[in-house]
């Protein structure tokens, strides 16, 4: 069984906590690999009414699926979110920054919060049980997910990729020819200022095969195709207008049929894995949890047998 996420196990991680109103930023460090990854949570003040809905969001699992995806993205493509929230302040100006000062998170809710910032960035570590603690998934080759192995490999560093993935995004949640407002404040929380605003963005031209053309060879292509997939299916409404224009990324980028079908696994697989997370960390494993696993697997594609695979695997890399 996965470990469960607390204060006390993840907590030795930390190598630098901000603190900005309600807002948490937090630097995780692996103990092994010395690898640094930064996350955030806003934490949201509630009265007993959005209390309920919102533990409702926490036990959704796509909810919980955008959430780390999110996170993952903003690392990939925000390049730190300290800075990020800097800029967020700049931009919120003065007044909001001192309102937001004097709305300060006690000890406790600082805690909770730390915890939530972990669990977006928590596909990034790995929980190692005889060593009893987290450590980066590059430091626990064994735990790597064939998507944590693709993003491990093939990471897309260089800006103009990054560039031509945050069009990608884009285009994909705007395949049905408009951008609806949820949608793009989703968009808005991974992509960073310096991609261009998401209005920017939405209003560029189509991706042309030349721009495919001049993104980096190699394995990192297909890196760009998983998350445009995973984006997809974690939209909760995988429809026929996002497979073909995920088909023709796939043509674009000139990957194969095995690079596609394989990215696509790893695609499934993610979501499947931080759902798993979820269910894990709220009810354990129970038929409930199998039952929904279930519906979420026919959601996303994938027949009862390659979910109870996925969750087989899940539960050994976890240990």
């Amino acid at each position: 069984m996965s470990q469960p996420l607390t204060y006390d196990n993840i907590s030795p991680l930390i190598v630098d906590l901000q603190t900005q109103g309600r807002t948490v930023n937090v630097v995780f460090q692996c103990p092994e690999s010395g690898e640094r990854v930064n996350a955030r949570h806003y934490f949201r003040q509630t009265n007993s009414t959005t209390s309920r809905m919102s533990q409702t969001a926490q036990r959704s699992l796509m909810y919980s699926v955008q959430r780390s995806l999110s996170g993952l993205i903003r690392g990939i493509l925000g390049g730190g979110v300290l800075g990020r929230a800097a800029g967020d302040m700049a931009r919120q100006g003065v007044y909001e920054a001192q309102r937001q000062r004097s709305n300060s998170l006690s000890g406790k809710e600082q805690k909770q919060a730390v915890v939530e910032a972990f669990r977006s960035v928590q596909s990034k570590f790995s929980w190692n049980a005889p060593q009893g603690r987290w450590l980066s998934a590059k430091a626990i080759q064994e735990t790597l997910s064939p998507f944590q192995m693709q993003i491990t490999n093939a990471p897309v560093q260089h800006k103009y990729d990054q560039k031509v993935l945050a069009r990608m995004l884009v285009e994909v949640a705007m395949a049905d020819g408009i951008l609806a407002q949820e949608e793009s404040d989703w968009l808005r929380e991974f992509l960073h200022p310096n991609l261009g605003s998401i209005e920017t963005i939405s209003r560029s031209p189509k991706l042309t095969r030349q721009e495919f053309n001049t993104v980096s060879k190699g394995p990192v292509r297909q890196t760009m195709f998983m998350l445009s997939w995973t984006l997809a299916l974690a939209d909760e409404d995988f429809d026929q207008a996002e497979k073909d224009l995920l088909v023709n990324f796939a043509s674009q980028l000139g990957l194969s049929s095995q690079q596609i079908q394989a990215s696509c696994h790893a695609a499934r697989g993610y979501i499947v894995d931080q759902a798993l997370e979820n269910m894990f960390s709220w009810g354990g494993h129970d038929p409930y949890t199998r039952q929904k696993l279930f519906d979420l697997a026919k959601n996303i594609g994938m027949s009862q047998e390659e979910a109870l695979t996925a969750e087989a695997q899940f539960q050994r890399r976890r240990g």
